[in-house]
């Protein structure tokens, strides 16, 4: 659904009576008709939320582990004569939930009109119940159901005639303009009339002309501009900027495109990916607002006034005849703020060295931005760095992502999700900016669920391939563009007891030239790898084994100070932390006592999302 279309939505289903959801400072619409509106706002100790749903029946709300039924909490509601009713359960199968032991969603408030009922209630973040989710940062799968009847007096509420899953972040620190600039301008980067690829994975390329400026200019918010009907199939959108070129291959606005990194697309496009990222964008995500202290510079000295989009189509079911005209809207503004914002890309690189062994519940892979990386832009730039936005993206397979810093040995979080979802590419706002500066490592890790796999899954651009990646947004601005890494090819092969390979490096690693032994001189990178009999111990023995040895880390970032892109390679072993990250520990009072870890850290829902691309693919 479209960002304009959810303004009308809440707009004309709200009516007057939206001015008493104005405490609710959040709001989402869960399904695609804009029947179900769910607004909240929470502090540090509870979460309060009003359901508006177009029904005179009853309305449910669940959280679930996985977007099914069973091991959700839930909470169902109706008005009846005038009487609002509200009931906390759990779902322990595919049926009618029982009523939980204990009561913890508190009815505040309720009402039906002509058309819509609307139910105001709120719950403790933490209840201590077992049966209650914990409410935290982590990616929720959220549950929305109704009935246009009211539940019978004696057989309860009846199956529900719509029901649906959206995966949300509940607990999240969106950015809302203190003040708008008094002088606001706005250009779309969108498609046009582009014929979606009838398979599962593609990404498109347009090059789109920005407005001639002539000063400098800050971007200071994207929104999402979705062609109705594609919101299921517009799976992220890239935006790079492209350096000056005056040769460089242009296109009228009306061209759809090309798909990228294939033939038809000019070679000079691909100049653009060596630009800055000016926006980055994924299914779920709303509006990005930047602090008002900074913008996306605009207009400046090595703005070539064109920019190349980037869109990846997910098109599971392989659906013909689909067109898009989806892209992004930038609002920009000559007052210029404070500080230019810069997008870091820390990954794993995205080929046959991201290997995820099959029949495994929690497989973790570490990447990380080496600290002599860093230090050589940290120099260059003249100054530390703050970082106020992080997105991760991996794709099916992942079930946790977590982006880290370590100083002086000591680990420290800059955002983690124990229930990510590859449906809701959110760009988490940090609660407090994290300083980055000399000697410091950035680490990222994604782990990983492959029990239902009966082969290796690979990095690759396919949904049904892997990536592990994380977006930094930061200012002030540096050089600095990317960041990728992974285990040594030796480190790899050497798992299945290759002891040589290849000394000069090949492009890919699929090429790499294994040595000894002799009788294994004839196999080639996947026949070795493929030659694994994987199991969940087994994979468990090669994640260990690669994280004690050698990998490979590259950066890249086009230097100020002598124009050139500049490409740094190093061999070193994983970054370990002296002192890790401690885990949230959740323990709550009761009048027995307290009550241990069993009962009050996260459940399994929070360890099972709300994402993109790299900085070549995504």
């Amino acid at each position: 659904m479209s960002v304009l279309t959810v303004a009308v939505v809440v707009a004309l289903l709200c009516g007057d009576s939206a001015s008493a959801a104005t405490d609710l400072i959040h709001h989402e619409v869960l399904d695609e008709n804009g029947d179900f509106l769910l607004f909240w706002t929470y502090d540090g100790a509870q979460i309060e939320l009003e359901a508006r749903v177009r029904t005179r029946g009853w309305v449910g709300l669940g959280l679930s582990p996985n977007g099914g039924m069973p091991g959700s909490d839930i909470v169902i509601g109706w008005v009846k004569d005038g009487q609002a009713y509200l009931t906390d359960r759990y779902a322990d199968e595919k049926a009618l939930p029982p009523e939980d032991e204990s009561q913890d969603w508190e009815l505040l408030s309720g009402y039906e009109n002509d058309t819509h009922t609307v139910l105001r209630f709120k719950r403790k973040l933490q209840t201590c119940d077992v049966r209650d989710r914990v409410i935290n940062k982590d990616t929720q799968r959220v549950l929305w159901a109704w009935n246009d009847r009211d539940p019978d007096d004696v057989t309860g509420p009846a199956y529900h005639t719509h029901r649906g899953v959206r995966s949300s972040i509940l607990l999240r620190n969106d950015i809302e303009a203190e003040s708008l600039p008094n002088v606001i301008r706005s250009h779309d980067v969108v498609m046009t009339n582009t014929a979606i690829p009838s398979k599962q994975t593609t990404y498109w390329c347009k090059l789109v002309e920005m407005p001639p400026l002539q000063t400098k200019h800050h971007i200071f918010k994207v929104q999402p501009v979705i062609t109705p009907g594609n919101e299921g199939v517009v799976h992220h959108i890239l935006v790079y900027k492209c350096h000056i070129n005056p040769n460089r291959t242009a296109a009228p606005q009306e061209h759809p495109g090309h798909e990228c990194f294939t033939p038809n697309m000019p070679l000079d496009w691909k100049e653009c990916y060596q630009g800055n990222l000016i926006a980055v964008w994924g299914i779920g995500t709303g509006d990005l607002s930047f602090p008002s202290h900074v913008g996306y510079p605009i207009g400046d000295e090595d703005d070539g006034g064109q920019v190349l989009m980037e869109v990846h189509y997910d098109n599971p079911e392989q659906k013909e005849g689909m067109t898009d005209n989806s892209g992004l809207r930038l609002l920009y503004t000559p007052e210029l703020r404070q500080h230019d914002v810069g997008v870091l890309l820390v990954s794993q690189s995205v080929d046959h060295a991201l290997v995820i062994p099959p029949r495994a519940v929690e497989y973790n892979v570490d990447n990380f931005c080496h600290q002599e990386c860093l230090d050589t832009f940290l120099d260059e730039a003249g100054e530390p760095v703050q970082v106020f936005g992080v997105m991760p993206h991996a794709h099916l397979l992942a079930k946790k992502m977590r982006t880290t810093l370590i100083r002086d040995g000591v680990e420290t979080v800059l955002s983690s999700d124990d229930n990510y979802d590859f449906n809701l590419q959110y760009i988490r706002m940090l609660e407090e900016e994290v300083t980055i500066k000399k000697g410091d490592t950035i680490m990222t890790r994604c782990t990983y669920n492959s029990e239902h796999k009966t082969e290796p899954v690979y990095g690759g651009l396919s949904t049904e391939n892997e990536m592990c990646d994380s977006f930094l947004f930061y200012y002030p601005r540096m050089s600095l563009r990317w960041c990728e890494s992974h285990a040594h090819p030796l480190n790899i092969l050497g798992f299945a007891g290759v002891q040589e390979i290849g000394s000069e490096a090949p492009v890919f690693i699929d090429s790499i030239p294994i040595v000894k032994p002799a009788n294994m001189s004839n196999m080639t990178y996947l026949d070795v790898v493929e030659s694994i009999v994987w199991g969940q111990d087994k994979a468990q023995q090669y994640s260990q084994h690669l994280r004690s040895g050698n990998f490979v880390s590259r950066c890249g970032g086009k230097m100020q100070t002598d124009g050139d892109t500049i490409l740094y390679t190093k061999e070193s072993l994983l970054p370990h932390p002296t002192v890790p990250a401690a885990a949230p520990v959740f323990t709550c009072s009761t009048s027995s006592g307290t009550v241990g870890p069993q009962l009050s850290a996260p459940l399994p829902f929070m360890a099972v999302m709300t994402s993109l691309t790299i900085l070549f693919t995504l």
